[in-house]
């Protein structure tokens, strides 16, 4: 927000000032329309907060239409997936330090900011675990600008590349994601063949041992870097449509669901706040759900009759 808004007042903050952010967002920023509804939506909490405790005596949000049911319904028909053989070409084209990347995120369900920031402390391979809790982003502080080129890279897409704590959380708050034991493999083999690379703390840094760095390893891996060698790699293995890394995720996301894991599950492991989320996001790969859930409890009754006993719920309120 801090790069559109500056040092503007709250005050003096309009709606369609608010309206020219959401176009700015979707049209400079390269944003997803769903993405800076959700950023429009954090900033019409803070106003609502500011007119509920007197600070202001007027709402801008409220003459603000952002069509987030519309929105929504896009999202759901506009999802696409790779295939299993589409993510394996696109890994084997890539360059050795960075297929990790790939079962990351297809395998863990991380975001590619999330992938891109992965630390060997995150790792608990024992329990089979990732602890999610930073990103790489590109809204760093730079250094105090001196000529007009510097100033000019100060907002916008030319802010500093950083790690930071994930974004809409408090600096503690993070989510533990299962490790299948096939991606446990191709981390340790990762750390075999390439090590890590040490970060220390510092401005736009946080502390650690990084899986992924640029190609000198004398940076953190940037999002410049992976967008050209994922279209590199999609172009050496004949892929013709488009496919994003953030594809990945929802393979994740719906192997998971269509092979019947809870949705709130699901939700916690993809950082989703709410599970309604990831049900209004997917529930397309979940159409035979209704099917399992009756036969399951035809199963139960079935059994249940057959053997004369009485369900477990029946007993539990005879027993109250």
């Amino acid at each position: 927000m801090e790069p559109y808004f500056g040092s503007t007042a709250v005050g003096a903050v309009k709606p369609k000032h608010l309206n020219a952010w959401l176009k700015w967002m979707v049209e400079e920023r390269g944003y997803e329309e769903s993405t800076a509804i959700n950023r429009y939506e954090t900033l019409a909490g803070v106003f609502s907060f500011a007119v509920a405790n007197e600070y202001l005596t007027k709402n801008p949000c409220q003459h603000v239409r952002t069509g987030r049911q519309r929105v929504k319904r896009r999202v759901k028909k506009t999802i696409r997936l790779p295939t299993l053989e589409e993510i394996e070409a696109i890994e084997r084209h890539l360059a050795g330090p960075y297929k990790l990347l790939v079962w990351l995120m297809a395998g863990c369900g991380l975001r590619i900011g999330e992938a891109c920031a992965v630390t060997l402390q995150q790792f608990d391979l024992e329990s089979g675990t990732l602890y999610v809790d930073r990103q790489v982003t590109q809204d760093g502080e730079n250094e105090e600008p001196k000529t007009a080129v510097q100033k000019a890279i100060t907002k916008g897409r030319g802010r500093a590349h950083c790690v930071r704590h994930l974004k809409w959380r408090d600096l503690d708050e993070g989510r533990a994601v299962p490790v299948p034991p096939t991606i446990a493999a191709k981390v340790q083999e990762h750390v075999r063949l390439y090590g890590t690379f040490r970060v220390e703390e510092g401005p736009n840094r946080l502390e650690g041992d990084y899986l992924f760095s640029n190609v000198g390893r004398t940076n953190i891996l940037m999002y410049s870097l992976v967008d050209r060698l994922w279209r590199n790699a999609k172009r050496a293995a004949g892929i013709k449509r488009r496919i994003t890394t953030h594809w990945l995720r929802h393979f994740f996301a719906s192997a998971g669901l269509s092979k019947g894991v809870p949705v709130t599950d699901m939700a916690e492991w993809l950082g989703h706040r709410d599970p309604r989320i990831t049900h209004q996001t997917y529930a397309h790969v979940m159409p035979d759900a209704p099917e399992r859930l009756r036969s399951l409890l035809d199963a139960v009754f079935t059994m249940q009759t057959e053997l004369n006993l009485p369900l477990e719920f029946e007993a539990v309120v005879e027993a109250a």
